[in-house]
């Protein structure tokens, strides 16, 4: 099995964004049964295009790393982002710091919360503030690697 990547880089227009070219790519990866890692780092994601990527990650059963450090997405957008993950156990890999608008301590605190319900997700990214946010999301992180780990050795 090949690992496929899609690496989308500030080809699109990076300053404002273009929204219908990225929820053409979303809409293209619900169906996608190749591409294992999407990387759209300055691709001028905003909040509009984050229904796109919750409905990817809900449908997409083969995307094992999502890269979106590097846009502008807002806090609370980020949270509905990692909420939906719940449902997802594909995802090894998600990385979303960087971006252009700060997270404030609630968003971090439900991001946190959020990442408790998920038990695949081995690598994150965030720029985080609130220290105890951050080793709340640590802990999950180490969890989830944990399980992975005994997994990959049969104990699970």
């Amino acid at each position: 099995v090949r690992d496929i990547i899609l690496s989308i880089s500030s080809g699109i227009n990076a300053e404002y964004g273009d929204t219908e070219m990225v929820d053409s790519i979303t809409s293209a990866m619900v169906r996608n049964t190749s591409v294992t890692k999407l990387e759209m780092c300055n691709c001028g994601v905003v909040d509009a295009n984050i229904e796109g990527f919750i409905t990817m990650l809900r449908s997409n059963k083969t995307l094992t790393s999502l890269s979106l450090e590097t846009n502008k997405i807002a806090g609370k957008f980020l949270v509905e982002l990692i909420k939906c993950l719940d449902t997802n156990e594909t995802i090894k890999e998600l990385r979303i710091a960087n971006q252009y608008y700060s997270t404030g301590v609630g968003d971090e605190m439900a991001i946190a919360k959020a990442l408790d319900k998920n038990s695949s997700l081995c690598k994150f990214s965030l720029n985080w503030k609130n220290g105890g946010s951050r080793n709340t999301a640590d802990r999950i992180i180490m969890r989830n690697n944990d399980l992975a780990r005994k997994k990959r050795r049969g104990l699970a």
